[in-house]
């Protein structure tokens, strides 16, 4: 008799007297032949198997089932009613292939997250390259919870009316629009408006948070940070520049050597490109970013930055020390010092990582960042 002849007469058997544990031997054993042999069977061989597990895995303890649906997502030609089988399943079993198992379609994934709710949804936003089918249910009917976590996937579609609620619910949902502002596919239009929804969103939180004085300098950093995106493309421009002082402060930064006293020591000789460096790969910003916070028309925003990265105010005063013109008078300095004392470590550190997400120094390969 042939080893799926011998099975099949031994489950027949099972299944009329055998116990728990036997179907789940049986079932092992079934398993083990078909993963064997799976990689030169045809569809109707495949479909043989089919009937058999997923006849006896409807007769076994959770725990029997949950090692079948470990041992099949994998396998690409894995019988695909048994497939379903598990991913309609509690979510203990059913999780290995509704992460993992490429035998369940679009069509399948929509019907299972329709049927059975948040848990299995949020197991499916965990498979690559979802299709936009898939994740516009998921948009729909997900919960927040579930759109977060399927707006994380960076290998999901999402087709434009997807994109547009995910961008129209980020306009009321801080985290959603960090999410979103990691993601490389957003059409152009769209990245304006989530820009424009997180500067809002962003000074309207923080100038909640300050004192009625310190409410502009807020204002005036949030649009520089934005402003600051808007010339990402000059960055190969800017590394021309900065070529020699990018290579030294990242020598240094490499060696663990890059810290305050060194950026206070090139700004006060007067190293206007190893300053900007240090401060832009110690603040994780870009060259551009940087160049508009320390010389750009809002004087404020150096402070912000240099107060949210624990800086004393004789490095600050040395970075003003670097604008030309009024950077260095008097009067100057004295209003500078005071804003310094008067702003909270708190918000500048709000400040700042408001500015880095929105200049994508942590993601962006060409700025300088720290590892």
């Amino acid at each position: 008799m042939s080893p799926v002849g011998a099975l099949l007469r031994d489950l027949e058997t099972t299944m009329a007297r055998g116990s728990t544990d036997e179907r789940a031997v049986i079932l092992s054993r079934l398993t083990d032949l078909f993963l064997a042999t799976a990689t030169d069977m045809g569809e109707d061989q495949v479909g043989v198997f089919d009937v058999v597990i997923g006849r006896l895995a409807r007769a076994i303890e959770m725990r029997a089932r949950i090692e079948l649906a470990e041992r099949l997502a994998p396998v690409p030609n894995a019988p695909s009613g048994v497939v379903r089988q598990l991913a309609l399943d509690e979510i203990a079993v059913a999780r290995p292939v509704l992460v993992a198992s490429p035998r369940l379609s679009d069509h399948d994934l929509v019907a299972i997250a329709a049927a059975k709710g948040r848990d299995h949804m949020l197991a499916i936003t965990e498979r690559p390259d979802l299709g936009e089918p898939v994740t516009d249910f998921l948009i729909l009917r997900g919960g927040r919870v579930v759109t977060h976590a399927v707006a994380a996937n960076q290998t999901a579609r999402f087709s434009r009316h997807g994109m547009g609620v995910l961008v129209m619910r980020a306009a009321q949902d801080d985290a959603l629009q960090a999410t979103l502002g990691s993601r490389a596919d957003i059409p152009a239009d769209l990245a304006e408006q989530l820009m424009a929804a997180a500067k809002s969103s962003a000074r309207r939180r923080l100038e909640a948070s300050l004192e009625p004085s310190l409410a502009g300098a807020v204002a005036g950093a949030v649009e520089r940070g934005a402003e600051a995106v808007s010339v990402q493309a000059a960055v190969g421009d800017e590394l021309g520049r900065f070529g020699k002082a990018l290579a030294d402060v990242k020598a240094l930064d490499d060696a663990g050597k890059l810290d305050e006293s060194v950026v206070a020591q090139y700004a006060t000789s007067g190293a206007v490109e190893h300053a900007v460096c240090g401060v832009a790969t110690l603040a994780r910003l870009t060259l551009p970013a940087t160049e508009q916070i320390v010389f750009g028309p809002d004087r404020d925003a150096v402070l912000l930055v240099a107060r949210g990265m624990g800086w004393s105010w004789e490095t600050t005063k040395a970075l003003i020390g670097l604008r030309k013109g009024d950077g260095k008078s008097a009067p100057v300095l004295e209003r500078a010092r005071q804003s310094f004392r008067n702003l909270t470590p708190m918000t500048a550190q709000r400040v700042l990582g408001f500015l880095r997400m929105r200049d994508g120094a942590q993601s962006d390969s060409s700025a300088p960042a720290r590892p």
